[in-house]
């Protein structure tokens, strides 16, 4: 039961439900009624939640004035619930979200589009996600690789995140300048697709589950920042990244060894060091008819990298001029240098 108290998302009903003065504040501010998270997972025994979950759509459409939308969707199905039971009543839902009734906020007017589903989902509601997407610039999709989903109208998208492995179509990958890759298996398959994103501009690898040893070189020519997040070590010699200015990685060893096996670390300006760490969902019950869940960051069991492999990164990058981020990392990066400073003549600490 309690799963099924867990019918909505978004950060304004947390914020509401502090107190009256809050609730005042939030029910004025139009930038905080942008942002729904639409969970058609699961239905339970009570109709009345599309009433709610139609309200809900209603209100943030309404109170974010003239201001663009960031929708997530959740289609995934829960284990104990036919997916197929209730599929007008999610019908119903999606029709009124993506057309946006009469207050004419459809998803034509959407700046950021999240969507899950699996293989459970019925195609009827994956249809709406062929429905005009014209502005949306921010696309993350979790869901099998081998979904059947339809082409979406995307030729505002720049930025893609792909959780899975599954690739949407309905835009050109030249146009493309920033893409994430998560939970990604790094195979020759997948190279190839990386090397048809030519425009992009940052990269970023979280939590990539495995790299093959038989990975061909991929030219990224535009590439100025390399994001890598992971917990495992990968092979990552088949990047070849000539513009290559910022690196970013967690402060762990096998993150840390990954990324010192880059090409062009030489030319490599910056570097930063961040924490890996897991997102979880917690839910609050607002007292408005529905829970809002907010996300709150579990630090992953930490494996620091040696100082022997943290000096080998940093003598691989001899044109470094800022090293920022992570206190830990600056302040352990900071004794290597001061050792040897003169490797280093422009570098400074953030």
């Amino acid at each position: 039961m309690a799963y099924l108290r867990h019918t909505h998302a978004g950060p304004v009903e947390r914020l509401m439900a502090v107190c009256s003065t809050w609730k005042t504040v939030c029910m004025g501010t139009s930038i905080l009624w942008t942002k729904m998270v639409v969970n058609l997972s699961h239905w339970g025994p009570s109709l009345d939640l599309r009433e709610k979950r139609r309200s809900y759509i209603h209100h943030h459409l309404v109170r974010s004035g003239v201001l663009s939308m960031d929708v997530t969707i959740h289609l995934t199905s829960h284990p104990s619930i036919d997916p197929r039971a209730c599929v007008h009543l999610s019908q119903d839902v999606l029709e009124l979200l993506f057309s946006g009734g009469w207050s004419g906020k459809g998803s034509g007017n959407w700046h950021a589009l999240s969507v899950s589903f699996d293989e459970s989902t019925p195609r009827r509601l994956l249809d709406f996600l062929g429905r005009d997407l014209g502005r949306v610039k921010w696309l993350t999709m979790d869901a099998p690789r081998d979904a059947r989903v339809p082409v979406m109208s995307l030729p505002a998208l720049c930025h893609l995140e792909r959780k899975d492995g599954v690739i949407p179509g309905g835009f050109d990958a030249s146009q493309l300048d920033s893409l994430t890759l998560h939970s990604i298996r790094l195979t020759p398959e997948e190279a190839n697709l990386l090397s048809n994103y030519t425009h992009l501009t940052t990269l970023v690898l979280h939590r990539p589950i495995s790299s093959s040893p038989l990975m061909k070189k991929v030219t990224l020519s535009r590439l100025t920042t390399l994001d890598v997040r992971t917990p495992l070590a990968l092979g990552l010699r088949f990047l070849v990244l000539p513009q290559l200015h910022t690196l970013r990685t967690v402060f762990e060893d096998a993150s840390v060894q990954s990324v010192c096996g880059l090409r062009q670390l030489n030319q490599v300006r910056g570097l930063e060091f961040t924490e890996l760490e897991w997102t979880v969902s917690l839910w609050k019950n607002t007292g408005l008819g529905f829970a809002a869940s907010y996300a709150q960051d579990m630090t992953a069991l930490r494996v620091r990298p040696s100082m022997e492999t943290l000096q080998r990164l940093l003598m691989s990058c001899p044109e470094l001029e800022v090293v920022t981020g992570l206190d830990m990392a600056v302040t352990r990066s900071s004794t290597i240098v001061r050792m040897t400073p003169s490797n280093w003549p422009r570098l400074s600490f953030v």
